[in-house]
């Protein structure tokens, strides 16, 4: 067990879903000052080896802005090659999704025409009318 000096609170191994908040406030507070790693403090309160985000999750609820992005020299590099290579795969994404959009407006404008062209067809040569006109009285009821 572990006694913090900031609090008279005893944070010993738990469950993730155990602590209070004030709890998990001094566990982020301890990852913020301390320059560990996510994973060394997660371990240290859990005895888990994987955090799986939660402490992020947690500094966003309980509202720590801007929350260390690495902790290795060298890690924002790889960081923000991550950043360009999504944003290169999404624009990839995005131009895919817009070329199948094009193609599918093309399709039900053609859908739109051959309709258009059996109704007027099926006008000429049954001599009725299908489709509606537009100056047409509406019964009273």
């Amino acid at each position: 067990m572990i006694k913090m000096k900031r609090s008279k609170l005893i944070l010993g191994l738990k469950a993730p879903s155990q602590f209070s908040l004030e709890e998990r406030k001094i566990i982020i507070e301890e990852y913020l000052q301390s320059g560990c790693q996510k994973r060394e403090i997660w371990e240290k309160y859990t005895g888990r080896s994987e955090e799986k985000g939660s402490l992020l999750r947690w500094m966003r609820q309980l509202g720590y802005d801007n929350p260390p992005q690495c902790r290795k020299l060298g890690t924002s590099l790889s960081i923000d090659m991550a950043k360009k290579s999504k944003n290169q795969s999404s624009d990839q994404d995005l131009l895919k999704r817009v070329k199948e959009l094009e193609k599918a407006l093309v399709e039900s404008e053609l859908r739109a025409t051959a309709l258009d062209t059996m109704i007027e067809v099926a006008e000429n040569e049954l001599k009725i009318n299908i489709r509606k006109k537009s100056f047409t009285k509406q019964s009273s009821k």
